[in-house]
């Protein structure tokens, strides 16, 4: 896959909604930042959100891949499937540590393996978190490399975003994001049979 134009096209695909999702990935950031600022029960309220808030942002971003008009409110449609979401959430957070405790590189292969989790239950809210993990495995089987390297390409563009005053970075993480879900469109189709 041409991951430049997979970048191109996910920038020209956000060029209309790119002020919203300016916003959207702001909201997401201080709804999961902030709580864990204040005191020791915000560090579980954040953990609370960040599942939830993670799918909510995969459904803002799958909304633009598919054409269809996204809004604020798609960040927290992630709550609907709450306890399938949590146990994905804690299930892939608890591995990756897991991973990283014994060497960097098994924690960024854990990381990617299960990467798609999120995107799956967004388009397959019925499905359970065990199928949802081991189908992103799957789908992700062969393609972590791939996926390593788009998340290595937006690299410059962070940099180049902290530059400028950090504004810039806020312009990146969008673009970043609806590329990871542009990619997860087009690697789906050879993996995940619509139910």
């Amino acid at each position: 896959m041409d991951l430049v134009v997979l970048m191109q096209n996910a920038r020209l695909q956000l060029k209309p909604f790119w002020p919203l999702s300016v916003a959207v990935c702001l909201v997401y950031g201080i709804l999961i930042g902030v709580p864990s600022e204040l005191n020791t029960y915000g560090e579980l309220l954040s953990i609370l959100l960040a599942g939830p808030l993670q799918l909510g942002l995969c459904i803002y971003f799958l909304k633009i891949c598919n054409g269809i008009n996204p809004s604020l409110s798609n960040l927290f449609e992630g709550f609907k499937p709450l306890l399938n979401v949590l146990l994905a959430f804690i299930i892939i957070n608890a591995l990756t540590l897991l991973g990283l405790f014994f060497l960097l590189v098994p924690g960024i292969i854990i990381s990617l393996g299960f990467s798609m989790t999120y995107y799956i239950i967004a388009e397959h809210p019925e499905m359970q978190f065990n199928e949802a993990l081991e189908c992103s495995w799957k789908m992700m089987d062969g393609h972590k490399r791939e996926l390593f390297s788009l998340h290595l390409r937006f690299l410059p563009w962070y940099l180049i975003g902290l530059l400028f005053f950090v504004i810039g970075v806020f312009l990146v993480i969008p673009w970043h994001n609806l590329s990871i879900a542009s990619y997860y469109q087009a690697i789906k189709k050879n993996n995940i049979n619509d139910r």
